[in-house]
């Protein structure tokens, strides 16, 4: 067999792969059983067209897109590669010929869609041809829980035992470690090579923007469009049709050339809008999910979701559409704080009052992941990496650089609180203590600052102590506050249905006064000269360099085996005063900044360890 970058080369002109791609050939070529999760945009369809290519015979390509199909089928054969489909959209002359080409042995790929498999006339074509792969393209509809779950699926089990190919591989941009389980044991894979790489882009700049009202979520979708598209039309996805032609009639009447393209338009409309798309002769196309989906447009440099995606599976799916060329894009996503309850009625609608059938119940957790991928304080893009379980996460730590959680200017705006700001954030985590994790941002928010409210004396937050707390702050503060401190960490989403507010062990510590909160204040609120903007740090005096890198390294594996930010364990100020006085008592450790009693307690003897250079233990709480 020919070196694979060899034959990369010659067919594909590519003098290398892409992260993950070559491993996964490998072990497709190799005949083990292969699931490789890839995403969107990291070149998954070579990973089973290259060893097509290398085996003798044709491979048998399952893929639930007509479009999909079609556009794969077209670049292959411009590539001088004999491809084919049998799908329901074929002329009759086309099919023929295809059918024939197949028994020629002319063929080296062939795609079909899932529902092909179980008809006795295909079964029969296949026992007169040697398949040399059996490869399942968006695996993912496979999974009873997955979103896109498709039975036909369902059959490829009972294909693979009749057939027995010589490779079966599986390949999907969107399976988290419950749906990769499925997978393997739905078609049938016996111990299979698991693959999943590739979802960090360090080449896609991932932005989440809150919008308190649809006019300021417009404003801002208008201001996007007109300054970072960068010349390319940018792709609005919203969450309903109705979203997508409302969205598009707003700009087009502040001179915006706009469209929108939905499954419910005409199929003229729909081919005139692509058209355009790809054309580069509109500003802004805004599309439900039904729109880019086997489109091949490389260089969309601005992704805009004018709406939050159910799903993290979904969002990161869409968000990988945007500068497939590698060289560059943004993705904002435009979050309204009524954006989860109106996904949560997509999920359920059709549904009677009460009844939640576990398909039900596992969509609204995913919804529930996706609010905290937008409230959480973790860079974005390890936010997603951990989410699919894709071990690359472990070097994005201290972050990335190319989302809004880790901009410097964010991380500027961090500041020690004046003792009168400490007071306020100790009194609105007093607040989210006492509602026992029972109530959402808007309903904590209205008992913080003693709005009177029907619904809030029915529930009986009035009667609480804190009720009334912060009432001369007023509600709009309080909710940028509770904002704030999720962001720093301080509290946490929580609930597997509803957006419901907890309190973290670090906020617990903050709220018993066991340690100071440093954290962003809320942009609405007055100007305080006693806060302490942090600069660049200095140096201290006896400042171990060695040490220091000790306690770096043993602060990311602490994070990374809690799945918490490193700078919740420990600032960098606390790690540099231990590293420039070496304490050698847990008392010389309570004298420094940032280390209260119970970080005392739980990280006192790894700290002591390494100021003795001996090895340290990783506490997990």
């Amino acid at each position: 067999m020919r070196p694979l970058r060899e034959a990369l080369l010659e067919h594909f002109g590519h003098a290398a792969f892409r992260p993950g791609q070559e491993e996964v050939v490998q072990s497709v070529l190799s005949g083990r059983p292969t699931l490789a999760v890839l995403p969107t945009g990291a070149g998954k369809s070579l990973c089973y067209q290259l060893p097509a290519l290398l085996a003798p015979g044709t491979a048998l390509i399952v893929s639930p897109l007509i479009a999909l199909m079609k556009d794969q089928v077209d670049a292959l054969r411009e590539r001088g590669i004999p491809a084919g489909k049998l799908t329901s959209a074929d002329d009759p002359d086309e099919h023929r010929a295809t059918w024939s080409a197949l028994l020629a042995g002319e063929l080296k790929l062939l795609y079909v869609a899932p529902e092909r498999l179980s008809r006795p006339d295909f079964r029969e074509l296949l026992s007169r041809i040697e398949v040399s792969l059996l490869a399942v393209d968006e695996a993912h509809c496979v999974s009873q829980w997955g979103h896109d779950f498709r039975p036909d699926y369902l059959a490829i089990r009972e294909l693979v035992s009749s057939l027995q190919p010589p490779r079966l591989a599986a390949f999907t941009a969107t399976a988290t470690p419950e749906v990769r389980e499925e997978i393997g044991t739905a078609l049938g894979m016996e111990d299979p090579a698991l693959f999943v790489r590739g979802f960090r882009r360090a080449d896609l700049r991932l932005e989440v923007q809150k919008n308190r009202s649809e006019d300021e979520r417009l404003a801002a979708l208008r201001t996007l469009v007109q300054e970072r598209r960068q010349g390319r039309p940018a792709l609005v996805y919203a969450a309903t049709r109705r979203q997508t032609e409302d969205t598009a009639s707003h700009l087009q009447a502040t001179g915006l050339r706009a469209a929108h393209y939905h499954a419910g338009c005409e199929p003229e409309h729909r081919a005139q809008v692509q058209e355009q798309f790809l054309a580069d002769e509109l500003d802004v196309l805004v599309a439900t999910n039904a729109f880019g989906m086997g489109i091949d447009k490389p260089d969309i440099r601005l992704l805009v979701h004018a709406a939050m995606p159910s799903s993290v599976e979904s969002y990161y799916q869409e968000v990988g559409r945007a500068g497939r060329d590698g060289a560059g894009a943004t993705a904002v996503l435009l979050a309204r704080p009524k954006d989860a309850r109106t996904a949560e009625f997509l999920i359920t609608e059709g549904n009677p009052d009460g009844e939640q059938p576990p398909h039900i119940q596992h969509a609204l957790r995913r919804l529930s992941r996706m609010v905290r991928f937008v409230q959480g304080p973790t860079c974005r893009h390890r936010a997603v990496l951990e989410y699919f379980g894709d071990p690359d996460a472990a070097q994005l730590l201290e972050g990335c650089g190319h989302c809004d959680r880790c901009d410097t200017a964010t991380r500027a705006e961090y500041v020690e609180l004046t003792e009168a700001r400490q007071l306020i954030v100790r009194k609105a985590l007093a607040g989210v203590a006492r509602t026992h994790e029972r109530y959402g941002r808007g309903r904590v928010a209205e008992m913080l600052s003693g709005a009177q409210t029907a619904t809030l004396k029915k529930s009986g937050l009035d009667r609480l102590s804190t009720f009334g707390l912060l009432a001369d702050q007023g509600k709009a503060f309080v909710v940028e506050l509770l904002d704030c401190l999720e962001e720093a960490g301080l509290i946490r989403t929580v609930g597997t249905q509803y957006p419901l507010l907890g309190l973290t062990e670090a906020g617990n510590e903050v709220m018993q006064d066991r340690e100071r909160a440093v954290m962003r204040w809320p942009r609405g609120a007055a100007p305080d000269a006693g806060s302490r903007r942090r600069g660049p740090a200095e140096i201290p005096e006896g400042f171990d360099g060695d040490l220091y890198a000790r306690l770096v390294s043993w602060r990311a594996a602490v994070a990374q085996a809690n799945s918490r930010p490193a700078y919740t364990v420990f600032h960098d100020r606390t790690l540099k005063a231990v590293a420039a006085r070496a304490p050698e008592d847990p008392d010389g450790l309570a004298a420094l900044p940032g280390i209260g009693p119970a970080k005392l307690e739980v990280y006192g003897p790894s700290l002591l360890a390494l100021v003795r250079g001996e090895e340290a233990e990783v506490p997990v709480l």
